[in-house]
């Protein structure tokens, strides 16, 4: 998103902090090597069918609401967690999830403290977490800090990243990023930065959320559906191959829907895309046309 989303709520003072405690610039980052490499993960290693798993983001308070208007057949649930909170947070949603054949997508933050996870000061926590939803033993998408782009500059970002993932890459962990998309369109060279090959290295799989530009009204140029494809394009030119995702989509109309879908199931090695299903600052609940928009996609025979 081009402003500050309605998740954001850390953003600038993250970033005075780590200014204020003299963190390093990106390049100092890119200088470091990585040792700790991994086997890329093909999608037919976590969907055997290959198919792409549509899902659902929701608050916890709304999410049996929605489910319900929904009428079924997700395969994905978005779930957001808070270190800060002890390695137990959000687990219960986690379970639920599970429970109902769906893919967990657990986005971890660490309170206001990002610096303290750029120390180190979360790794015993997130290996305790990590340990919990290892026990499941069924495939979960781990991520850190979504939409991070004005929470924290790219250096925090990598080297946090680089503290607290790695705490989370135990069997049928998937761990990855989930960074601003709108960045693909206008600001691609930002994105690289909080993308740099010492995080692909890490990743199992690279996300985005997106959302439709403009307003309800008069909505804009930047459609959901055409980020798909370029963020497969982003991750080839930077020299990889990951499975790619999407923590959260919307659209002001059904043809936004529906072409979001239509690029989540026709794109090449997509894991998991989740539509947002509430009120936001670019979004709104699924109702009518939208919600028939978006159950053609569940009912598609190319979905998980």
């Amino acid at each position: 998103m081009n402003s500050i989303s309605r998740r954001h709520v850390f953003g600038l003072a993250a970033g005075a902090a780590g200014a204020a405690a003299g963190v390093s610039t990106l390049g100092s980052a890119r200088a470091a090597t990585v040792t700790l490499a991994r086997p890329r993960t093909s999608i037919r290693a976590v969907v055997p069918n290959g198919n792409t798993l549509i899902g659902m983001s929701s608050p916890a308070r709304l999410w049996n609401q929605r489910e319900r208007e929904v009428g079924g057949g997700l395969r994905a649930r978005r779930i957001f967690a808070d270190l800060k909170d002890g390695p137990t947070s959000q687990l219960k949603r986690v379970q639920e999830a599970h429970a109902a054949n769906m893919l967990p997508v657990i986005s971890y933050k660490v309170g206001r403290d990002v610096n303290g996870a750029v120390r180190g000061n979360y790794n015993k926590v997130a290996a305790e977490a990590a340990k919990r939803l290892a026990d499941f033993d069924k495939p979960t998408a781990v991520t850190f800090w979504h939409e991070p782009h004005s929470d924290m500059t790219p250096y925090q970002y990598v080297v946090a990243s680089e503290q607290i993932l790695p705490q989370f890459q135990l069997p049928r962990l998937k761990v990855g990023p989930i960074l601003n998309g709108w960045l693909l369109e206008r600001r691609a060279d930002d994105l690289r930065d909080y993308a740099p090959d010492r995080l692909f290295r890490l990743w199992d799989w690279f996300g985005i959320d997106t959302y439709e530009a403009g307003t309800r009204s008069n909505p804009g140029v930047g459609k959901p559906a055409g980020r798909i494809p370029k963020m497969r394009q982003f991750v080839r030119e930077a020299g990889f191959d990951h499975p790619i995702a999407v923590g959260e989509y919307n659209g002001y109309s059904a043809k936004s829907i529906a072409d979001a879908g239509e690029a989540l199931l026709s794109t090449s090695n997509v894991w998991f895309g989740c539509v947002w299903n509430a009120t936001g600052e670019r979004a709104y609940p699924l109702s009518g046309d939208r919600l028939r928009a978006f159950r053609q996609t569940l009912a598609d025979p190319r979905a998980g």
